[in-house]
């Protein structure tokens, strides 16, 4: 079998170095957008000799089609590829293209569906592999692999053991991908699944600590973490864990109830539960709770929702 991937992170990684080590990996095709994962990908392909093309949207039909019909492969895989495949490029591989998507479909189509996974707080991830069409997340399903997710498991890290664990489904999707049709499983036109900004903003006075925390990891690190209002500036949350703490009192949802150069900081939440943020990524760079109380940060002091920045509180720190 000769197999080509195409890919745009990581993510693809270990699939390619599968079909390497299998003698099956005939080319790589990552998108023409410079950043570290499709460097290290195509240092890969540098390092074992293996044909890899860096290709724009508007080269897919031309350039893309040479190549590929050079290359002649039996099956194509796709991971995080970020661009619809036109037909004549789909008609190439006998066996056509396979897409990896991490939620189950069609309903868990879209382009991130692991946030809202980690979102909803969700106890099982979905690893989806079906064929392509010239719509995003349809054709037919050809495999599901159900896996459990681990408490505290953020968005890189599930996405990564998702990664991994695909490649257990490469056999089975081989040996039924032959005897699918190009049928598809239906257009999802709807765009809930669509992330947006109010989607990776903290609602401290409606969210409870479990929900803040399902985003906080759901937000780390693609969306560098999810954001809040502290002293008038923009910060993100990365980290943050379950804390009990007793003898609290008149304090609101977003409050520190807790600021300790020790032991960091500590928020209560709507459902007046504590949460310690461990990590924030702010203008000046990441800092833990015990750092920020080092730098000032106090027990009475409010995270907000919704405060817009200005020109004079570009900086968190008085």
């Amino acid at each position: 079998m000769n197999a080509v991937v195409f890919t745009n992170s990581l993510w693809g990684l270990p699939l390619i170095n599968e079909l390497f080590k299998q003698g099956s990996l005939k080319g790589i095709v990552i998108p023409l957008i410079d950043h570290v994962d499709n460097r290290q990908i195509y240092d890969f392909s540098e390092k074992h000799k293996i044909p890899c093309i860096k290709i724009e949207n508007i080269q897919l039909k031309n350039e893309l089609a040479d190549w590929l019909n050079t290359i002649k492969p039996d099956i194509a895989f796709c991971m995080t590829f970020p661009y619809l495949i036109p037909k004549i490029i789909l008609d190439i591989p006998i066996q056509g293209f396979v897409n990896f998507h991490f939620g189950r479909l069609p309903e868990n189509a879209g382009a991130d569906p692991l946030f809202w996974t980690l979102k909803e707080n969700r106890k099982v991830a979905v690893i989806t592999a079906h064929r392509m069409s010239i719509f995003f997340d349809c054709g037919s399903v050809i495999a599901e692999k159900e896996v459990p997710i681990i408490p505290g498991e953020n968005w890189g890290l599930l996405g990564n053991r998702l990664s991994v664990l695909t490649l257990s489904l490469i056999s089975e999707i081989i040996k039924k991908n032959k005897e699918l049709t190009n049928e598809t499983i239906g257009i999802n036109q709807n765009n809930s699944n669509k992330i947006e900004l109010k989607d990776l903003r903290i609602q401290w006075t409606t969210q409870t600590a479990i929900e803040i925390e399902s985003l906080v990891n759901a937000c780390n690190p693609k969306y560098n973490g999810a954001i809040t209002y502290f002293r008038g500036v923009q910060i993100r949350i990365l980290e943050v864990s379950h804390a009990d703490l007793s003898n609290v009192n008149s304090f609101k949802p977003g409050s520190i109830v807790l600021a300790d150069q020790q032991q960091g900081i500590f928020v209560l939440c709507s459902d007046y539960k504590f949460l310690r943020i461990n990590l924030v990524s702010t203008a000046e760079g990441y800092m833990t709770g015990q750092k920020l109380v080092a730098l000032g940060v106090r027990t009475n002091e409010i995270f907000y929702s919704n405060e817009f920045i200005t020109e004079e509180k570009e900086t968190l720190l008085k």
